[in-house]
């Protein structure tokens, strides 16, 4: 009866474990776990359905890179959303699961999941972006 009972026990700490893994913060991206800050608002000028695939009130600035700002937020069916943004006319929004790249005229972004390590030639723009010089 003892061993029927411990393995009862095994697969809830299993389940419980598994569950916890799933809703860790923003699922393996710390960069969008943070409070929101005014730096987090929805740029001015874009265009409504820019974000119709993100989850608008996720979105968390994470750098600048050459007058480009850069934002991750959760995305409505894909684990994250990237919106680069330099002007109301000059943005691009993509979203996917993690590896998620975007190409600019001066650098490359890509999305990674937290603990992933520098690839060569990327440098770390926060927890979840590198950035590749073109």
């Amino acid at each position: 009866m003892a061993d029927k009972w411990t393995f009862v026990w095994l697969v809830v700490v299993s389940a419980t474990v598994f569950t916890l893994m799933g809703c860790s913060p923003a699922n393996g991206f710390s960069d969008l776990s943070r409070t929101p800050s005014a730096e987090d608002a929805i740029p001015s000028g874009l265009p409504d359905y820019a974000l119709d695939d993100f989850d608008p009130g996720s979105l968390r600035f994470v750098n600048a890179v050459d007058g480009t700002r850069l934002y991750l937020a959760r995305g409505r069916d894909y684990p994250v959303c990237l919106l680069a943004y330099r002007t109301a006319t000059d943005w691009q929004g993509a979203c996917g699961s993690n590896m998620t790249t975007m190409k600019s005229p001066s650098f490359e972004v890509m999305v990674v999941q937290d603990g992933m390590p520098n690839r060569k030639g990327w440098s770390k723009a926060g927890e979840n972006l590198r950035i590749k010089d073109q």
